[in-house]
């Protein structure tokens, strides 16, 4: 049997299934759509669909996502990295700038502030996260890679103190009356790293505040965000895809 046949039988999509079986099975998402599986084959793929409802993020069964070319753990106390995010860093290495400081807001498992620290390694990195949860899984991520950071469990920038030369972040910007409505695998993500208030600008709003009393002159903040919030941030903003870039004068 192919594993498409069991689409019929199973809730779960094609795509999720090629990608959950070729991780269990170790073979190429390629190979699995042509191939007729042996039946304990089946047997370990189905005994993973059926202990997950419809929609379950596969990197959550996987325990596993890629980032900027390397491999992250993920479960779900932590939001799901997405690919777009890695604009991110390719806006930071456009600036041509070496931070001393950075600080990674809200960080979730870890995958920005840990790609940067590899990026700039004299650099001092810090990964804050209201969540103690969310800051252990970017611990294991830390350990994983190499990567020498301090983790904060702090309400974005509160706890830190000294001045910063980068700020980055992938704040919660849904919001709260629309989580779901577009995709709802994200209801099995933790609701708090995705609604950002009423609007769905107040946190981002508050973390503006804060960067602006921290960065050193000249530094950066560097947030996701999404486009139909543009016209909220201060004048000067630039934006570049997903990403508003604000500027610290100095």
């Amino acid at each position: 049997m192919k594993l498409k046949d069991l689409t019929g039988c199973l809730v779960q999509d094609l795509r999720d299934l090629l990608e959950v079986a070729s991780r269990i099975l170790g073979k190429s998402v390629a190979l699995l759509t042509v191939e007729d599986l042996r039946g304990i084959e089946l047997a370990k793929v189905l005994d993973v669909f059926l202990s997950h409802p419809k929609g379950y993020p596969v990197p959550y069964i996987v325990r596993e996502v890629a980032f900027y070319g390397r491999s992250f753990y993920v479960d779900s106390r932590v939001l799901v990295p997405r690919s777009e995010t890695e604009e991110l860093v390719d806006i930071v290495l456009s600036l041509g700038v070496r931070p001393r400081r950075i600080a990674d807001v809200g960080t979730g498992s870890g995958v920005l502030g840990i790609t940067l620290k590899l990026l700039f390694p004299d650099s001092t990195v810090i990964l804050t996260d209201l969540s103690v949860g969310a800051l252990r899984v970017a611990r294991i991520n830390a350990r994983r890679h190499g990567a020498d950071v301090l983790l904060v469990a702090t309400d974005l920038l509160s706890a830190l103190r000294g001045g910063l030369d980068l700020i980055v972040s992938n704040p919660p910007y849904v919001p709260e009356d629309e989580v779901g409505r577009y995709d709802r695998r994200v209801l099995y993500e933790p609701r708090e790293a995705l609604v950002g208030g009423r609007t769905g600008f107040e946190i981002t709003e508050r973390l503006i505040g804060q960067s602006m009393e921290r960065l050193t002159p000249g530094g950066y903040l560097i947030l996701e965000s999404d486009p139909s919030h543009f016209h909220r941030f201060p004048p000067g903003t630039e934006f570049v895809g997903r990403f508003a870039i604000l500027r610290r004068s100095g």
